[in-house]
């Protein structure tokens, strides 16, 4: 039996020593910088896996607060649509969008689930279409953007490319069309520079039945061929860099691909290129275009005297608020990726962090992406635009940038497109 004197002796030693540790509270303010002295203040606010990138001293995280309510920024046809649509559509069997009272496939405008049941075994399913539906409520897109290698000592290597986006769902423009294909949306990616790998490009076409792949083709200058791409190519790096299409937006895949599975609701960290919105104009032909008011962002190699990674976003806006944590696995067994955990905000659907693994179960990449506020003058017009993200490769110690809407990318929405422009007849023209 231990004396009462020596454990008054540990009881007190235990609390002078404790005493003697500065703690920092976990949670944050507007206006707080996060880097490796104060971590702790973010510990429960992010993934491990971002977390350490803060503790290491390669990330520093600048708390702010958003100017406008993030959830309204949706257009007009769209916030009232995605009222209209509450009790109207479900998942079938194979979780396919479907009227909930004919069962046929469902083409909608705005999100199919305005509400969705927290009970519901089907909910990081639904919270996965809102995510998907959410990018094609702005129309037709233009997206001019750049790619840049990054590894410890620099940028290496530039690659521009040109993504065109006609979803033949979200927005009322798709509905006026013919769609005797069951087309969900078509996608058209051209590479643009440098000369090695200009003119490659990628002609997608996913369609609304859920037991049916993506039609992919692929251009590569090199043999002057379309040839046909089977959907896990989509997890193959794009022209060698650390990202995949699928990474574009968090996930650009198909929904059916994957099991789904919500892990947790909490309290998290999104990352926002501004706390308040870009501005937007309307041109001659009824397009909305950014402009080059937008906020720089600056990377950690563009920074004099950044002491962190060369590849960390110095100045972004990272903002409190509720997220979903959610399990993807790959149905595919030859899909290159494993297990990946998102981390989606849940007034929005942006998907703004991914953590990946490869298919032995071993921690493998780190996705981020910050959103943007797009705005008309007279507020007429507003959405949430896909903004820079980051591919980390963690084996690799070494990063792909992707600078989307920039002041040298100007992106155009609701944009002037002919759909005949992704037929195979149509793609051809591009492929020279």
């Amino acid at each position: 039996m231990i004396p009462k004197f020596i454990i008054s002796i540990l009881i007190m030693t235990l609390f002078l020593t404790s005493s003697a540790i500065p703690r920092v509270s976990a949670d944050v303010s507007p206006g707080d910088v996060i880097d490796k002295s104060n971590w702790q203040k973010v510990e429960s606010l992010l993934p491990e896996e971002v977390l350490n990138w803060v503790k290491k001293g390669d990330f520093t995280l600048e708390i702010g607060k958003m100017e406008a309510n993030v959830a309204d920024f949706y257009p007009d046809h769209a916030k009232e649509a995605t009222q209209t649509n509450v009790g109207k559509y479900e998942l079938n069997e194979l979780n396919g969008l479907v009227e909930l009272a004919t069962g046929k496939l469902a083409t909608i405008i705005g999100l199919p689930f305005a509400q969705i049941d927290p009970d519901d075994p089907k909910f990081a399913e639904k919270v996965m279409y809102n995510q998907h539906y959410s990018s094609t409520v702005y129309g037709n897109c233009k997206l001019p953007s750049h790619l840049t290698w990054v590894s410890r000592s620099g940028p290496e290597r530039e690659v521009s490319f040109q993504w065109f986006s006609f979803p033949m769902v979200g927005w009322p423009g798709a509905l006026e069309l013919p769609n005797p294909q069951g087309i969900e949306k078509y996608s058209l990616l051209l590479v643009t520079g440098p000369f090695d790998v200009a003119g490659t490009a990628i002609l997608l076409w996913r369609y609304l039945a859920p037991e049916k792949q993506d039609s992919t083709f692929g251009y590569i200058p090199a043999i002057r061929r379309v040839r046909r791409m089977s959907p896990s190519n989509r997890s193959d790096a794009f022209v060698g860099s650390d990202a995949t299409v699928d990474d574009a937006n968090g996930y650009d895949g198909k929904i059916t691909d994957f099991q789904w599975k919500l892990l947790k609701k909490q309290e998290g960290l999104v990352p926002w290129l501004d706390s308040k919105p870009t501005r937007i104009t309307k041109n001659e032909k009824g397009e909305w275009k950014t402009t080059k008011d937008i906020k720089r962002l600056i990377w950690g190699y563009q920074k004099d005297g950044w002491q962190g990674a060369p590849w960390a976003p110095t100045n972004l806006v990272w903002v409190k608020g509720p997220v979903y944590v959610i399990q993807m696995t790959p149905k595919d067994p030859y899909y290159n990726y494993g297990v990946h955990y998102m981390w989606v905000d849940a007034r929005t659907y942006g998907c703004n962090l991914k953590i990946i693994n490869d298919r032995a179960g071993k921690y493998w990449k780190l996705f981020v992406k910050a959103d943007v506020l797009c705005e008309s003058d007279d507020k007429s017009m507003r959405f949430i635009s896909l903004g820079p993200q980051l591919v980390i490769d963690e084996k690799r110690d070494h990063a792909t940038v992707i600078e989307d809407v920039s002041q040298r990318n100007i992106w155009t929405f609701f944009a002037k497109m002919d759909v005949d422009q992704f037929t195979l007849a149509g793609f051809q023209k591009f492929c020279k």
